[in-house]
């Protein structure tokens, strides 16, 4: 299968999904084009194994300003099929949009591939936002896009027009879990055009870890991990460590990770004199972090809601769960459908410290032998939900089957029209 796969950034080390699923595509025998609007700078968040189609990524313009740097690449592309250029920008002009964009759109159009893919696979909605045009320049294509929810903050939020607009020019949308699908029809999609698809994993990848130790030196060892920013509340998992190491409880934390409150959250430790119970990593590289999630009993997350914005699958909790660590999880967004349900007990609600020292409480009276049994809960649950050759293939299946069923709608509808 022809399939042609369009990200916002890519590569990025913040983005590994990306990469797993691209590079199952081609592992399955599909022809894969891939192409973004920009790349995050730190590689691929895969253990730096780069792949020749990461190499082959090609790119578009993201504002009319940045135009100019692709001459060269419209005059290729022209020279190798003038026709087919002509008729793809001349639709993309068309579709409807102010003249600012309908010459962006002309522009990424003559960039895209003159040949029609079955397949257009474009991951997130922003990206998506910009390319509204696909219908237009791929009549014989499924044009499917991945929406992995809401805008982080900093980043601004297309208007509720553009997002609807968006939904409307995808055959068929995915997302991760049922709390993101709802949150894409609270945006305007329609419910039966979006088909809930977790984010997967190369389970190779994730070694059974066994022999795996609890409680090493006697102590609960409980790790955190990601962007440090306000949305990933890891000021609020900080003050409910707090409360459980000025309690007595023997813990180890360790932080890894990089971002806007690095500073902050280094404050804190030392204010309060927890230096020799949390240590902060900085950024790890992925065989470090898998090494922390292995030598983790519990993995902490604190996630809460920002505006639009809130964690979805949270793909790190299922890689603790694979290296058989204990998930204490916010029940934000669609984390409690992606965390094994043996671990809920340990979960809290989004912003509640107390919450959060609840669960933690529960978990610091567990014995090594108990942990192991929940690690191994967690594990069966990823490896049984999260394996990307079975999603990869249930996903281009269903895209399919939408396309067909669109095309047996219009159909029926020309049919009354002629009656």
């Amino acid at each position: 299968m022809k399939l042609l796969a369009i990200a916002e950034h890519f590569p990025s080390p913040y983005k590994a999904y990306h990469y797993v699923q691209f590079e199952r595509f081609l592992q399955d025998g599909h022809e894969l084009t891939v192409y973004a609007f920009g790349l995050h700078d730190g590689g691929m968040g895969n253990g730096g194994q780069e792949g020749a189609f990461v190499r082959q990524t090609r790119y578009l313009p993201p504002t009319v300003r940045e135009v100019p740097k692709f001459f060269g690449a419209f005059l290729r592309d022209f020279a190798r099929r003038p026709g087919r250029a002509i008729q793809r920008s001349f639709r993309a002009f068309a579709h409807p949009a102010s003249i600012k964009h309908r010459c962006l759109n002309m522009a990424r159009a003559l960039l895209l591939p003159a040949d029609s893919p079955d397949v257009v696979l474009v991951h997130n909605l922003r990206a998506a936002a910009n390319l509204q045009f696909l219908r237009a320049i791929y009549p014989d294509a499924v044009i499917a896009m991945y929406y992995h929810g809401g805008e982080v903050p900093g980043v601004p939020t297309p208007s509720v027009a553009t997002v609807k607009a968006t939904f409307d020019s995808f055959d068929v949308v995915f997302t991760n879990t049922e709390s993101s699908r709802k949150h894409a029809i609270g945006r305007g999609q329609a419910p039966d055009r979006i088909v809930i698809s977790p984010v997967g994993f190369d389970l190779r990848g994730f070694p059974d870890p066994q022999p795996r130790a609890y409680r090493r030196d006697g102590k609960l060892n409980i790790f955190m991990v990601g962007r440090l920013s306000e949305e990933k509340g890891f000021m609020l998992g900080l003050q409910a460590l707090k409360v459980l190491i000025q309690e007595g409880h023997d813990i180890k934390v360790r932080l890894a990770g990089d971002g806007p409150l690095r500073k902050q959250l280094a404050g804190f430790i030392a204010e309060h004199g927890l230096g020799q119970h949390i240590e902060m990593l900085g950024r790890v590289e992925q065989a470090d972090l898998y090494r922390c999630y292995t030598e983790a009993d519990v993995f902490l997350l604190p996630s809460i809601p920002a505006g639009t914005w809130e964690e979805n699958q949270a793909c790190v909790v299922q890689e603790a769960m694979l290296f058989r660590a204990v998930a204490a999880v916010s029940r934000t967004g669609g984390v409690g459908e992606s965390t094994a349900p043996a671990m809920l007990p340990f979960s809290f609600e989004p912003g509640s410290v107390e919450g959060m020292v609840e669960g933690l409480r529960k978990l610091v009276t567990l014995s090594a032998d108990q942990l192991s049994a929940l690690g191994a809960e967690g594990r069966a649950f990823a490896q049984s939900r999260y394996d990307i050759r079975v999603l990869n293939t249930e996903l281009l299946n269903t895209a399919l089957a939408h396309a067909r069923d669109t095309i047996d709608d219009d159909e029926s509808e020309e049919a009354i029209e002629a009656a």
